[in-house]
């Protein structure tokens, strides 16, 4: 049952050889070979501690080389892994523990594969066909553990690189946290599958010091989420500080205007690629590039390898082409269900094993996704469909707006309000009112304004929700 299980992640790793797999922010190189014999003496070591098929172990290392050798290794002896993110704090680490009862907890590890391993009592066992076990950020609820394949993972490493250009760029700079499933998946294990040289920068604090490092280590390919877009190509520019890029990635959040055109404007020799996926799906489900006229049409992109892509009316029925409804995504690497949680994983998991995204998209006649929102992130405004995302890429237009969140409550009235919260300076923010009478029909015009220094956000740089949500809860 479940085939080789945990250890076909670890063998997605590129032969041993001389060739550089990764670089730290100092500059030391690490090869292929002593990665191998690194992940070896960590699986070792993991062992030794009890480490055997079906557990867990827990991998919360600070320093992001200890922390993908941890894993690697982990895969190695056969269990699968939890990711703790140790920015998210202790409280959150512990909670985690809490639930996952992993055999192991690893909170101290080096690129050499040196492990401090801490055993735990009450371990659970889990389905052998388990590689991966992430914690969904949660923007309101707690958040869920989503159970993902071994061989669902490691396909969609496979369906990754054959789209994303990383073999003939290779020199890949990851500035997201390994503890999400777009750090490890969506780059190290895809860089690191077809011999590239992951250049570790996620521990760099500033963009304006990734910049720095990224050029000075002759990094070629960045994949991020849009606001650490924003802010890697603002530091770029402002700097003049370029790096040689021939590629550039977007997922974690909607691809808007204003992003793309920063990052053209910073690294003008890159093919910028917009990705669309989620955790439960491991994570890539389509992609398309600005080389593609879809692109600017605001496509998500076509399938990615192995994955069907469909919308289904609210009764369940498939739509046709152009037809607004519920997103939903099939394969291998949709998720086994959540942890502990049947009700949940019932209500994500249809019977024959489609994944219900929560997203309302349309697919056009040539099969590409368009997606237009979170299903709780399309409200009703004075009778008018509305995308809080879509109004939120317009403010983000505005002259000296940062970044922008648009969250909306009920009212008897207009059926939903919209509040926008705004990242900007004082002089930005006074125009914003009449910058947005030009540009949005009156449904789509938020009531409410509030600007901050700076948005709230998760470790891995997305827009913290829940924080705004009890902002907008406690004004109101």
């Amino acid at each position: 049952m479940g085939g080789r299980g945990p250890r076909l992640l670890s063998e997605l790793l590129a032969p041993a050889s001389d060739q550089v797999a990764i670089v730290r922010a100092s500059g030391e190189a690490v090869s292929y070979a002593d990665l191998h014999a690194a992940v070896a003496r960590a699986a070792e070591t993991l062992v030794a501690s009890g480490a055997s098929a079906g557990r867990l172990v827990a991998v919360a290392a600070p320093d992001p080389a200890g922390y993908l050798v941890t894993s690697l290794g982990a895969w190695s002896a056969g269990c699968a892994v939890v990711s703790c993110d140790p920015r998210a704090g202790e409280h959150a680490t512990s909670r985690t523990l809490d639930r996952a009862r992993p055999l192991a907890v690893v909170r101290a590890a080096d690129v050499r594969g040196h492990l401090e391993v801490e055993a735990r009592v009450g371990a659970r066992e889990l389905d052998r066909r388990v590689g991966l076990l992430l914690f969904t950020s949660g923007s309101s609820a707690e958040p869920k553990g989503v159970l993902l394949p071994s061989d669902g993972v490691a396909a969609n490493v496979r369906a990754i690189t054959s789209y994303l250009p990383v073999r003939a760029s290779s020199r890949v700079a990851v500035v997201v946290p390994l503890a999400y499933s777009y750090g490890l998946v969506g780059q190290a294990l895809t860089t690191l599958s077809v011999g590239g040289a992951l250049v570790l920068l996620s521990d760099v604090p500033f963009a304006a010091e990734q910049i720095d490092h990224m050029s000075a280590l002759g990094v070629n390919g960045l994949s991020s989420v849009p606001a650490s877009l924003r802010l890697l190509a603002r530091a770029a520019t402002e700097k003049a500080v370029h790096p040689p890029l021939a590629w550039c990635g977007s997922a974690g959040a909607p691809l808007d205007a204003g992003t793309i055109a920063a990052v053209r404007a910073a690294f003008p020799r890159a093919e910028i690629f917009n990705q669309y996926g989620l955790t439960e799906a491991s994570p890539r489900v389509a992609w398309v590039s600005d080389r593609d006229p879809a692109f600017a049409r605001g496509a998500a992109g076509r399938a990615v390898e192995g994955v069907s892509i469909r919308v289904v009316s609210e009764a369940g029925a498939p739509l046709p082409a152009g037809g607004e409804g519920a997103v939903e995504v099939r394969g291998p690497s949709v998720m086994l269900g959540y942890l502990d949680d049947p009700d949940a994983t019932g209500r994500a998991l249809t019977l024959d094993g489609w994944l219900r995204t929560n997203d309302v998209g349309s697919i056009d006649a040539s099969g590409y996704l368009h997606v237009r929102g979170r299903a709780d992130g399309v409200v009703k405004s004075a009778g008018e469909r509305v995308s809080l995302d879509e109004v939120a890429a317009v403010l983000r237009r505005a002259s000296g707006v940062r970044d922008a969140c648009v969250l909306a409550t009920a009212d008897e009235a207009m059926g939903a309000v919209l509040h926008a919260f705004i990242e900007c300076d004082e002089a930005s923010f006074v125009p914003l009112r009449a910058f947005a009478r030009a540009e949005l029909s009156p449904a789509k015009r938020p009531r409410h304004f509030e600007r901050l220094d700076a948005l709230p956000r998760t470790s891995n740089g997305k827009i913290a929700l829940a924080a705004l949500r009890a902002k907008l809860e406690g004004s109101t």
